[in-house]
C-alpha cells in the first residue's frame, strides 16, 4: 500500500482570510441598512411635521367657519379675502387669525418652547405654509362648480381650502398639498 502524504500547511490561514472577508461584507451590509433606515426615519419625521402643519392650516379655516356659526354671523365672515392667507396665532388672545396678503407670507418659525408659528417669533424653520381659497358655487340647475368667485345666479355654498407646505431638503424642494371642501351646511 502506498501512502500519499498531503501537505495542508496554510489551509487554516486561507480559511481565516475567507471568513474575515465574509464577515466584513456582512458588517458593511448591516451598516448600509442602518444608514438607510436612519435617513428614511428622518425623511418620515419631516413629512409628518409638514402634513400636520398643512392639516393645522385647514383646521384654522374650519374653526373660523364654526366660530362664525356659533356667533350668529355669516359662516364665511373673515374667509373672503384675496384667495390666499396665512394662519397666525395670537398668543395674548389665544385665538387664530387668517392674514390675507401678509408681508412675509409663508415662512414658519419655531418658538424657544417648540411651538410652530407664522408670526416671525423664534427661529426660522425649513417649512413654509400658504392657504388658498376658492368658492364652491351652486348654479340654478343644481350643479356645483369651484371658482375664484361665484357670479350671476350662482350661490356660494362652501369653500375649497388648499394648504400648501413646502420645504427644502438636500437641495430638493418638497411639498405637501392637502385640500378640503367646507360647506355652509348649517
Amino acid at each position: 500500500m502506498i501512502k500519499i502524504k498531503q501537505y495542508n500547511q496554510g489551509q487554516g490561514l486561507l480559511e481565516t482570510v475567507f471568513a474575515i472577508g465574509i464577515l466584513m461584507i456582512v458588517v458593511a451590509a448591516i451598516l448600509a441598512l442602518t444608514s438607510a433606515n436612519v435617513a428614511g426615519q428622518r425623511e418620515s419625521e419631516v413629512q409628518i411635521i409638514a402634513n400636520n402643519l398643512a392639516r393645522e392650516g385647514i383646521e384654522v379655516v374650519r374653526n373660523t367657519r364654526d366660530s362664525n356659526w356659533l356667533a350668529g354671523i355669516a359662516w364665511d365672515d373673515g374667509l373672503d379675502g384675496d384667495g390666499t392667507a396665512v394662519p397666525k396665532f395670537n398668543y395674548t388672545a389665544n385665538t387664530w387669525q387668517l392674514e390675507f396678503a401678509p408681508d412675509d407670507p409663508t415662512k414658519i418659525y419655531m418658538t424657544p418652547v417648540g411651538v410652530y408659528n407664522q408670526n416671525s417669533i423664534g427661529n426660522p424653520t425649513m417649512y413654509s405654509r400658504l392657504l388658498t381659497f376658492q368658492d364652491i358655487c351652486l348654479d340654478t340647475d343644481g350643479s356645483e362648480s369651484i371658482s375664484s368667485n361665484c357670479t350671476g345666479a350662482e350661490k356660494k355654498i362652501g369653500l375649497k381650502v388648499e394648504a400648501l407646505v413646502e420645504w427644502t431638503e438636500k437641495n430638493n424642494t418638497r411639498k405637501i398639498i392637502l385640500e378640503d371642501l367646507l360647506y355652509a351646511w348649517k
